[in-house]
């Protein structure tokens, strides 16, 4: 929610200043190369901050749009795992677990945010389960729970505590590192 609001505001600040610059007429000036730019740099900006400040409210607004059954993206139970959607997967479903911690070595990390948790659990299924975005990969149902945006200092212990779930349950637990470049 945090991160919604803040895109939120910045969305309110961008798009206004966008239109206000594409928008507003400014005058003219005897030099053909001193028009285009004094006319189109502010254009040019507006444009930019309209596609940022719509991007901005697109991405708040899905992100605060999750409620209830759909803010859930992982919820260990006694029977088995809930998914988004308020989707239980029982522990018999469960095959192996592949648990995923990203990384990023590069230089401008644009939307990588390294108080976050970014985690994955990839879990491969015995047969396919009335689950969304459920995958075959090499011809197993597989679904991916990203846990990208959590506070890593909130949500590491529970993330630990997840993979401890699926070890005691006897469910083969791999462990992965990859890079994700943003």
């Amino acid at each position: 929610m945090k991160k919604s609001a803040f895109l939120l505001f910045m969305a309110a600040i961008l798009l206004p200043l966008g239109l206000y610059l594409i928008l507003n007429d400014l005058p003219d000036t005897s030099s053909r190369r001193a028009q285009i730019i004094v006319q189109w740099t502010p254009a040019t900006f507006g444009a930019l901050f309209l596609i940022y400040g719509g991007i901005g409210l697109a991405t708040a607004w899905s992100g605060a749009a999750r409620k209830g059954r759909d803010a859930i993206d992982l919820a260990i139970g006694l029977n088995g795992i809930t998914v988004r959607g308020g989707r239980e997967i029982p522990w018999t479903a469960i095959s192996s677990v592949t648990s995923i911690r990203y990384d990023n070595n590069s230089k401008i990390a644009l939307l990588w945010d390294r108080a976050d948790l970014n985690c994955a659990f990839e879990v491969r299924l015995n047969e396919a389960v009335d689950v969304p975005r459920l995958r075959t990969k090499d011809g197993v149902p597989c679904l991916k729970i990203n846990l990208l945006r959590y506070p890593a200092a909130e949500y590491t212990r529970l993330y630990d505590l997840a993979v401890s779930r699926f070890e005691g349950r006897r469910i083969p637990v791999d462990t992965e590192r990859k890079m994700k470049q943003t």
